[in-house]
């Protein structure tokens, strides 16, 4: 809030007031005391007649020049120019024009550095806040789960599903902004072959094929019909035909059929899952 003390002069005399025969003379000049507005587009602005010099006792004052109270302050004021009119007991007015000023408007833009990711995928959430420089209270940033620290404008979070993210941004006057951004996390193909065919040019390995958003394969076994463990591995990374099974049992090939595959794989947020199903082993 700014408060601004100022000797004002008359901006010109409304009418000349007498008493008898001898000229009575009007208010000389004032000091007002004026708040400006705290935040932009808010209706607190404040001027005050803080002091009256000239003229006679008791003094009225107005700012329309139509209603006058010995109330020497106006609130709830918008930004502006305003008149203000002074009348003492011999009825003689006179008028001043005072400014209420108002700040620059508070304003934040959330960027991220993309709209779009893959599940699991980090994004970089920036915010930039004018006008420049402006000192902040506090800065506070939604969902607040997601967000380990606050009180930055620069943010590298983690994007498992597609999330509103949202920061709002205080001054010690109490002035307020607030933006929100959309980011959406595309879902993660994962694509698990039924079918190989050993020896083959395109079809003879099984493993895991996947978009981004995979860490890796924690472990993948095969089973036999009977229940025995036909293939076994641990941490590989998925999309890699060659550390996948390539069909074999041993040494050997495995017989045509069909074999029970289990996997459980590692999603980039850390979230880990357990996946099962079927491959058939062709000639």
């Amino acid at each position: 809030m700014t408060i601004h003390v100022l000797r004002y002069l008359p901006v010109f005399l409304l009418f000349f007031c007498f008493q008898g025969s001898s000229y009575a003379s009007c208010v000389d000049s004032i000091d007002l005391e004026i708040n400006s507005v705290e935040c932009f587009g808010l209706r607190n602005g404040i001027i005050k007649v803080s002091a009256v010099f000239g003229g006679e006792k008791p003094f009225y004052y107005s700012l329309d020049g139509q209603s006058f109270s010995t109330n020497s302050t106006f609130d709830r004021l918008w930004p502006g120019t305003y008149t203000v009119y002074v009348r003492d007991a011999s009825g003689c007015i006179k008028q001043w024009q005072a400014q209420v000023p108002e700040p620059e408007e508070l304003e934040v833009y959330l960027i991220p550095d993309k709209d779009t990711v893959v599940e699991g995928e980090h994004v970089h959430l920036r915010a930039l806040v004018t006008p420049p420089g402006i000192a902040l209270q506090a800065i506070e940033w939604r969902p607040p789960d997601l967000f380990a620290k606050q009180d930055t404008l620069d943010q590298l979070v983690r994007v498992t599903e597609t999330t509103d993210f949202a920061i709002e941004v205080r001054t010690s006057d109490g002035c307020i902004a607030r933006d929100q951004v959309t980011v959406v996390a595309d879902k993660i193909n994962l694509y698990f072959p039924n079918v190989i065919m050993p020896g083959s040019n395109q079809d003879a390995y099984f493993t895991l094929f996947a978009g981004e958003g995979i860490s890796r394969i924690i472990s993948m076994l095969i089973y036999s019909r009977g229940g025995s463990i036909v293939f076994e591995r641990d941490n590989f990374p998925p999309n890699d035909p060659l550390k996948g099974w390539n069909g074999r049992w041993g040494s050997k090939p495995a017989q045509p059929g069909v074999y029970l595959w289990v996997a459980e794989i590692e999603y980039l947020s850390g979230k880990r899952k357990q996946f099962q199903g079927n491959v058939t082993v062709l000639k």
